[in-house]
């Protein structure tokens, strides 16, 4: 059950939460800032190389990611699971984008940080989870996963579209 858990909580920003009614939270500071480049359809391949549950630390998943911005909100959608989320762009530093979004749920709270650098049509980057579990209002247990994050631009805005190429 324990690795299930990790498994779809990873699969959607290496992929979808495991429960479509979960609350997401999220604000957007810098969504402006993210280079245009990072929008669009990506096949992103992941690598877990560190988790506090050894049965994830092999495991490596292929999904596909579709980042969009409507206004000033930046959207993360999986067509393969149907999972959809806000998520917020922390920080921005040329072609390097901290994003983070955060799910709360009645007795858990997760925490998702990928940071990925775009390298013309591809990225590169790691992705932490961080997933605190509660009962009755008490701390009982903390997982953290990592993984490593390769993405290669299906379709959107391409850099040649960008730069005029």
């Amino acid at each position: 059950m324990k690795k299930i858990l990790f498994i779809l909580l990873s699969l959607f920003f290496i992929c979808a939460p495991y429960s479509k009614s979960a609350v997401i939270e999220g604000s957007i500071s810098m969504s402006d800032k993210v280079p245009k480049e990072f929008f669009g359809d990506w096949k992103v391949i992941s690598v877990c190389t560190k988790s506090t549950d050894n049965e994830l630390l092999n495991s490596k998943s292929v999904d596909i990611w579709v980042l969009s911005r409507i206004g000033n909100r930046i959207m993360l959608s999986n067509p393969l699971s149907g999972a959809r989320a806000e998520i917020t762009a922390d920080e921005v530093k040329g072609k390097t984008v901290k994003f983070e979004k955060k799910s709360i749920y009645p007795d858990e709270y997760s925490l998702e940080t990928p940071i990925l650098t775009l390298q013309g049509d591809k990225f590169t980057g790691v992705d932490k989870i961080s997933i605190k579990t509660f009962q009755n209002g008490k701390l009982v247990k903390e997982d953290y996963v990592e993984y490593q994050v390769k993405g290669t631009k299906i379709s959107g805005v391409g850099i040649s579209t960008i730069f005029g190429m």
